[in-house]
């Protein structure tokens, strides 16, 4: 075999060559212990994307769920309008994700989850987290288009606790302002940015900032909206 066609054939058009040309008939797999075992040089191309990545992202992409709520951030009941998102924090050594449900009745963090990747099974268990505390049957959840929250699992999720989903618009950021504010909250009155000047912090260190600032956000900080409340103060005084 040419030395070109060796390094740039797989083991599978291997077996085929030597089947074509030489009628010598080997299995893809002997031919891919042999190279392992004799340490040949292979130049088989690698995937960026598991097999049928595209196919399941399309698939994903159909009939997503419209944009119900359509910028009407304000509930009249606790538990009945809920927005989530995920946002991203600069650490040691790489990101912490924080996943987050925001309730539009008073603004409180119902549930929020932290990770090191920004996958599916992050806000799969911050809803389960949800789910565990709260009875949100009948809630409108309403998310972005990002790729967790167009996943089956999580779909699945929602509507087999009876929730609705909806989904802001492709490029209008502003259909998930509230979320969006949530966050720009978090890392401007936490330490947040005073870690980015003076030392990164670890994972646990960031991990603890966040839950200090979401304790005091839902039971300490007063908001105009809430007729100077904090939203847990809010809650108690409306019920």
């Amino acid at each position: 075999m040419p030395e070109h066609e060796r390094d740039s054939y797989g083991c599978k058009k291997k077996s085929r060559y030597l089947l074509e040309k030489h009628q010598i008939r080997m299995n893809y797999k002997k031919i891919l212990r042999l190279e392992k075992k004799f340490g040949l040089k292979i130049h088989n191309r690698v995937r960026k994307h598991p097999k049928d990545y595209y196919v399941y992202k399309e698939e994903c992409s159909k009939n997503l769920p419209e944009n119900i709520l359509n910028q009407e951030f304000f509930s009249c009941e606790p538990h009945k309008k809920l927005v989530t998102d995920i946002s991203y924090f600069k650490i040691k050594g790489g990101w912490l994700f924080l996943s987050m449900v925001l309730d539009l009745y008073n603004n409180q963090v119902l549930s929020y989850k932290c990770s090191k990747h920004p996958d599916t099974e992050l806000v799969l268990e911050t809803m389960k987290d949800l789910f565990q505390k709260y009875d949100v049957q009948g809630a409108l959840i309403h998310s972005d288009q990002g790729s967790t929250y167009r996943a089956y699992e999580y779909r699945d999720l929602l509507k087999s606790n009876g929730c609705i989903q909806s989904m802001s618009r492709a490029g209008h950021c502003r259909d998930n302002a509230c979320a969006e504010h949530f966050f720009g909250d978090l890392k401007s009155e936490s330490k947040y940015y005073d870690s980015l000047k003076n030392g990164m912090l670890s994972f646990n260190q960031m991990k603890n900032l966040i839950d200090d600032y979401i304790d005091f956000y839902n039971h300490r900080r007063i908001q105009e909206k809430l007729n100077w409340n904090s939203p847990v103060k809010y809650l108690e005084g409306v019920a």
